[in-house]
C-alpha cells in the first residue's frame, strides 16, 4: 500500500509539470507577424580526447571548464619504452643504410672494373695480334735468313774442298787458299747466326701466341665481373627493401611516440577531465572532452504549416534564463528535410502530435556565456521588414 501511495504521489507530481508546462506555453506571448519562435537546447560539438596507445599516465595538464588552444598539452602518457624501441629501430635502420651505401659503392666500382676490364682486354687483344704478325713476319726474314746463309756455307765449303785438293798439289797459292778457308769459316758463322736469329723469332712467336692465349682468358674476366655486379645488385635490391621495412618500423614507432603526447586539436574548454596522472590507460580510453563554445547552436522544431517560411541565413536572437532581458545574435544553418514525430523540445501535447521540422540555429557566443545545456528560446526573423520582439 505503501508502495502504491508513492505512485500515486509520483504521478500527480509530474501532472502538475506538464500542466505547468502547458500553461507556460499556452500564455507565453506570440511572436509578431514575420518572427517565429521556438525553445531548445544550446548543443556544441564534443571532441573526446581518447589515448591511442596505452600506458601509464604520467601528466594531465588540463582542468574542467578549463580553456584550451589548439596544440595545448591535454595529457601525457609514459613513453620510456617506445623510446627504447625507437632507438633500436634507428639503429637498426641506420645499420642498413651503411650496409646499403657499402654495396652501392661496391656496385659503382664494379662498373668502373668492367670497363676497365673491357678496354685492357682490347688492347692486349690489338697490341697481341700486332706482336704476333710481327713475330711472324720476323720468323720468316729469319727462316729466309737461313737459306741464304746455309746456300752460301754450302757454296763456301765446296769452293774450300776444291782449293784445299789445289793447294796440295800447289796449283794454288796457300795465301789464296786461305782467303777461301776464311770465306767459308765466316759463311759458316753467318749460318750460325741466322740459325740463332730464327730461334729467337720462333720463341718471339710463341711468347706471343702464349699472350693471345692469356688474352683469352682475360676476356672472362668482364664476364666474371659482370656476374658479380648482377649478383651484388640482387643483393642491394633486398637490401632497399629491408631497409625501406626499418624505416617503415621507425616511422611506426614515431606515430606511436607522438601519440603518447596528446594535444587539443581545437581552441574549446575542456567539459570533462576523465583520468588522473599514474592511471594505466588502455588503448582508446577516453582522456577528456572538450567543446567549442564559439561553435554552439540551438535546434528548434517548426510546426509543418511554417517551415516553409524559414531559409538558410535568416536571421535569428536567442534567450537564456540566465541572461534575462540579453539577446543572442544568431542565424539558420540548416532546415531538416524530414518531419519527425514528438520531438524532446516540443511542451504541449497537441504540438508533439503534429509533424515538426527541426531547424538549426548557430548561435554568437564570442564571450562564452552560453553553455551547451542551457535551455534557450529562438526566434527567427523570416521576414526582414518584421520588428523583432521587445526583450523578454
Amino acid at each position: 500500500m505503501k508502495r502504491r501511495t508513492l505512485t500515486y504521489a509520483a504521478g500527480a507530481a509530474a501532472a502538475a509539470v506538464a500542466l505547468g508546462a502547458m500553461v507556460l506555453y499556452a500564455t507565453r506571448p506570440a511572436a509578431p507577424e514575420g518572427v517565429l519562435a521556438g525553445s531548445g537546447q544550446v548543443r556544441g560539438t564534443e571532441v573526446t580526447i581518447s589515448a591511442r596507445v596505452g600506458g601509464v599516465a604520467e601528466e594531465v595538464a588540463v582542468r574542467e571548464s578549463g580553456m584550451v588552444r589548439r596544440g595545448d598539452l591535454i595529457a601525457r602518457i609514459d613513453a620510456r619504452e617506445l623510446e627504447a624501441r625507437l632507438a633500436q629501430a634507428r639503429a637498426e635502420a641506420e645499420a642498413l643504410h651503411a650496409r646499403r651505401a657499402e654495396l652501392e659503392a661496391q656496385l659503382k666500382g664494379l662498373s668502373t672494373s668492367i670497363d676497365q676490364a673491357r678496354i685492357a682486354v682490347q688492347v692486349s687483344r690489338e697490341s697481341t695480334e700486332h706482336e704476333i704478325h710481327g713475330a711472324r713476319e720476323a720468323l720468316g726474314r729469319a727462316e729466309a735468313e737461313v737459306r741464304a746463309a746455309e746456300a752460301e756455307a754450302e757454296q763456301a765449303a765446296k769452293l774450300q774442298s776444291r782449293y784445299a785438293e789445289l793447294a796440295k798439289r800447289e796449283f794454288v797459292s796457300e795465301t789464296y787458299y786461305e782467303d777461301v778457308r776464311t770465306k767459308a769459316r765466316a759463311a759458316e758463322a753467318r749460318l750460325r747466326a741466322a740459325r740463332r736469329a730464327r730461334e729467337e723469332a720462333l720463341a718471339a712467336l710463341q711468347r706471343a701466341l702464349a699472350a693471345a692465349g692469356e688474352v683469352g682468358i682475360k676476356e672472362r674476366d668482364p664476364e666474371r665481373l659482370a656476374a658479380e655486379r648482377q649478383r651484388i645488385a640482387a643483393s642491394l635490391e633486398t637490401l632497399a627493401q629491408t631497409e625501406a621495412a626499418a624505416r617503415a618500423r621507425v616511422a611506426e614507432v614515431e606515430a606511436a611516440l607522438a601519440d603518447t603526447r596528446l594535444v587539443a586539436p581545437i581552441d574549446g574548454t575542456v567539459m570533462n577531465r576523465l583520468v588522473e596522472p599514474g592511471e594505466l590507460l588502455p588503448a582508446g580510453r577516453p582522456i577528456a572532452t572538450l567543446i567549442d563554445l564559439d561553435a554552439i547552436y540551438v535546434r528548434v522544431y517548426i510546426p509543418e504549416r511554417e517551415i516553409a517560411k524559414v531559409r538558410l541565413g535568416n536571421p535569428a536572437r536567442i534567450y537564456a534564463d540566465a541572461f534575462p532581458g540579453q539577446a543572442f545574435a544568431g542565424k539558420v544553418v540548416e532546415v531538416a528535410e524530414r518531419a519527425e514525430f514528438t520531438p524532446k523540445e516540443a511542451h504541449v501535447k497537441d504540438e508533439r502530435e503534429k509533424l515538426m521540422f527541426g531547424v538549426k540555429v548557430a548561435i554568437d557566443n564570442p564571450q562564452g556565456h552560453l553553455k551547451p545545456g542551457m535551455p534557450v528560446d529562438v526566434q527567427i526573423k523570416w521576414q526582414a521588414e518584421a520588428p523583432w520582439p521587445r526583450p523578454r
